[in-house]
This record gives structure tokens, C-alpha cells and sequence, in this order.
């Protein structure tokens, strides 16, 4: 055993903390989706601020390790160029389309008792949370098969542009999915 063993395994660690963390994103947002009580999306808002956590301590794990590894036997090959990149891909759609809807169904939940209101039902159905998500979990999966299959400058862009691609059209059906109206006033 050796130091380059040790810090290879706290990478695949903190990548499999990263899938644990996206898989329970998702359960989260479509839970939230489906509430019927204010009650039942504030339970899953707590198991979301939880999950932030595990998420970041990942994150962390796979940067320090992956320059680790970088730095001790692959040096600036393309692939983990394009890797790098798309983890602050990962990180942008995560700050710019996840957290401000999250956190504006948190500040939308503080106020209500009882039946979920059409306005946080409007921001649970918010079709960019839905998009960031998929997004997020197709780009990972690109990066773990550039970190198995090592392919050059082209092969690393394409495999990110896939995932980008194949994750956006399957997110269609989820923009036409229409919001949930107000009720107008009797």
C-alpha cells in the first residue's frame, strides 16, 4: 500500500458520496413535487440542507485527491483538463439554477401551515430544477467515463457534449410541462 493507493481510494469516495448526494437530490425534489402539506416539504427541505452537506465534503474530496493524482503520475492530460472543466460545469448549474429555486421554496415555506400553496407548488414544479439535476447527474457520468476510458481532447469534449445534449432533450417533456395555475377569485 502506498500514499498514491490511499489517496486514489478517498477520490472514488468522495465520488461515490457525490452519486449518494445526487440521488438524494433527486428523491428530495420529487418528494417536494408530490407534498400535499407544507408539513411534509418542510421534512424534506431538512434531509436537502443535510445532503448540502455530504455534497460539499464530497466535492472536496474528489478536488484534493484528483490534483493529488494529477500532480503524482497523470499530469495536464486532456481528458482531466476536460474533467476539470466539467466539474465546475457541475458546480455553475448547481449555484445558478439548483440553490436560488431551493432557496426561494425555503423562504416560500416558512409562511404556510396546511395544504402546499399553488405558489410553492409554482416553485416545487419549477422545470430549471428538474433540468439542473438531470443535467448534473449526465455530466458526473461523463466524467467517470472519461476517468475509466481516458480518451483525447475530442473524445473527452464529445463525451461531455453527449451528456449535455442527451440530458437537455430528455428534459424536454419537462419544460412543457405546464406550471400549476391560480385559481382565479370567485
Amino acid at each position: 500500500m502506498n500514499i498514491y493507493s490511499i489517496v486514489l481510494f478517498l477520490h472514488i469516495t468522495g465520488a461515490l458520496g457525490f452519486f449518494v448526494t445526487l440521488g438524494l437530490e433527486w428523491t428530495v425534489l420529487r418528494q417536494i413535487r408530490n407534498a400535499t402539506t407544507s408539513e411534509q416539504v418542510r421534512a424534506w427541505m431538512s434531509l436537502s440542507n443535510g445532503t448540502r452537506r455530504l455534497g460539499m465534503v464530497s466535492m472536496l474530496t474528489i478536488v484534493i485527491a484528483g490534483f493529488y493524482l494529477m500532480a503524482a503520475a497523470w499530469g495536464g492530460v486532456a481528458w482531466l483538463i476536460v474533467a476539470l472543466g466539467a466539474v465546475v460545469l457541475l458546480m455553475a448549474l448547481l449555484y445558478t439554477l439548483t440553490r436560488p429555486r431551493m432557496a426561494a421554496i425555503g423562504r416560500a415555506m416558512t409562511a404556510e401551515k396546511g395544504p402546499v400553496s399553488y405558489t410553492l407548488q409554482n416553485l416545487a414544479n419549477d422545470p430549471l430544477l428538474w433540468i439542473s439535476i438531470q443535467t448534473r447527474v449526465a455530466i458526473a457520468l461523463g466524467i467517470v467515463f472519461l476517468m475509466t476510458v481516458k480518451p483525447g481532447l475530442g473524445g473527452s469534449l464529445l463525451t461531455i457534449g453527449i451528456a449535455i445534449v442527451l440530458s437537455l432533450a430528455l428534459s424536454l417533456p419537462m419544460m412543457r410541462r405546464k406550471r400549476v395555475q391560480e385559481r382565479p377569485a370567485d
